[in-house]
């Protein structure tokens, strides 16, 4: 039976208490009231989760796509991970070993420049887009908007201020490896 939930509009039982709770969503397959088969849980953060389900965790094959980061294909047991494979937003797949060799500091190269090769001389790749986002003169590129050094915030590249930089996001870091305006 197919089920949707939406901070507990939609179906009745355990499910829709949990997501009054966190403001999470649902759409899919429930067995007895839980969420069961197929189906997809959106988080409160915007991640999200397709993939199998069985007693209300992750089991089976599923996929879970970060907002605006990329996406983790595996396989899960009980609602832990036991295998799989990440992938950047741009489909670059990351590989943990020692010799990765992307963005390690000798190589610069864009994944998209790996792909589609490199760009003549005066149209160089400055970052991953082409042509790059336009920025402010000054300002910080740092991948999901600019960073403005004169208030310390960062904004959409449409202009909306977001807030502050992440906890694992430092000026420093950004002024020494960030592409600025011009």
């Amino acid at each position: 039976v197919h089920h949707v939930a939406k901070g507990g509009r939609g179906f009745r039982g355990d499910g829709a208490r949990a997501m009054d709770y966190t403001g999470s969503q649902y759409e899919g397959d429930m067995v007895n009231g839980r969420i069961e088969g197929k189906g997809k849980y959106t988080f409160p953060s915007g991640t999200i989760y397709i993939g199998d389900f069985k007693d209300g965790e992750f089991h089976g094959e599923g996929m879970l796509i970060f907002k605006d980061c990329g996406k983790f294909t595996g396989l899960w047991e009980r609602g832990t991970n036991m295998s799989g494979e990440y992938a950047f937003k741009d489909g670059l797949p990351y590989e943990d070993k020692p010799e990765w060799d992307y963005c390690n500091g000798i190589d610069r190269t864009f994944f998209r420049e790996r792909i589609e090769g490199l760009r003549p001389a005066g149209d160089e790749q400055l970052c991953n887009d082409h042509p790059p986002r336009k920025i402010p003169e000054g300002d910080y590129d740092i991948g999901r908007g600019y960073f403005n050094v004169a208030n310390s915030l960062v904004y959409t590249y449409d202009g909306v201020a977001l807030g502050k930089l992440k906890p694992n996001e430092s000026e420093e870091w950004v002024r020494t490896n960030c592409r600025v305006g011009l």
